[in-house]
């Protein structure tokens, strides 16, 4: 019943701002981009400059929760440290009529899953290596300053005219938060290392999503099912240095171990390819 009415509530109060509205004067809502379970972004025109900005809000039926309240702070603060050409800048907060919005930079790009199922493209090991050692130096900057994002899944990795972008620092904590989400320990394994507050839980989601990349190149010939290392073909490097960012083996220890591998993997599929 709590369940229920929780959905009713969310139903209620959490619809979109409509497409046209503006807020404060400045900013018109053009869409809804993302939606999540504690936020809406938007895409909006910042009329007093012409440009296109996100625009992100707590949903209502969720702003006067505490631990809602401390991840939109926490990820207020973050933004706000961050410099980086791949990561969309932070330009501020506003209140509008009491609800909450963090403001950024819009990034135009499309995510992984658009190329591969929308334009079919299919990418091999050095493309996948050549494109994880990029967000490897992006992930790198934000460890450097004690930010571990969390949430490194297909959504928050865009790519545009060759570049990656890492996106929605929703879930990022400092390397000396201490959480209180007592579920943790109720999770499936894959989520407690992604939620883990180390850089091995940015390294392990890069794992997987170097899989997911791999995998727009397989082509299932039989319905029996397999492991990754079963069905991918992959070198033995490949698959070793994958064993370590997913914790198979004995994980990456630091970004420098990383980085070594990364640059000797793409070198060693140069020569060989």
């Amino acid at each position: 019943m709590v369940i229920l009415l929780n959905r009713i509530k969310s139903f209620i109060l959490d619809r979109p701002i409509k497409k046209g509205n503006v807020l404060k004067e400045r900013y018109r809502i053009i869409e809804v981009i993302g939606e999540g379970s504690y936020g809406i972004t938007y895409l909006a025109t910042d009329i007093s400059t012409n440009t296109s900005c996100v625009l992100k809000q707590i949903k209502p039926s969720r702003r006067k929760l505490e631990h809602v309240t401390k991840a939109f702070s926490y990820e207020k603060r973050i933004l706000s440290m961050l410099n980086h050409p791949q990561i969309p800048s932070y330009r501020g907060s506003l209140n509008h009529n009491g609800h909450q919005f963090l403001i950024m930079d819009y990034v135009p790009g499309c995510t992984f899953e658009e190329l591969i199922f929308n334009d079919g493209k299919h990418f091999d090991e050095l493309m996948t290596f050549n494109i994880l050692q990029q967000i490897v130096e992006v992930i790198q900057y934000c460890h450097e300053l004690n930010i571990i994002h969390r949430d490194l899944r297909i959504p928050n990795i865009l790519f545009n005219k060759g570049k990656i972008f890492i996106v929605d620092f929703g879930l990022a904590r400092f390397t000396n938060t201490i959480t209180h989400d007592e579920n943790n320990r109720y999770y499936e394994i894959e989520k407690q290392l992604r939620r883990e507050i180390h850089p091995n839980s940015d390294f392990y989601a890069l794992g997987h999503f170097a899989l997911f990349l791999l995998y727009s190149t397989f082509n299932p010939q039989i319905d029996e099912e397999k492991s990754w290392e079963e069905e991918l073909q992959l070198t033995d490097r490949s698959r070793c240095f994958l064993r370590k960012l997913l914790q198979l083996e004995k994980p990456y220890l630091d970004h420098k171990e990383l980085n070594d591998d990364l640059t000797e993997l793409i070198q060693y599929i140069n020569t060989i390819s």
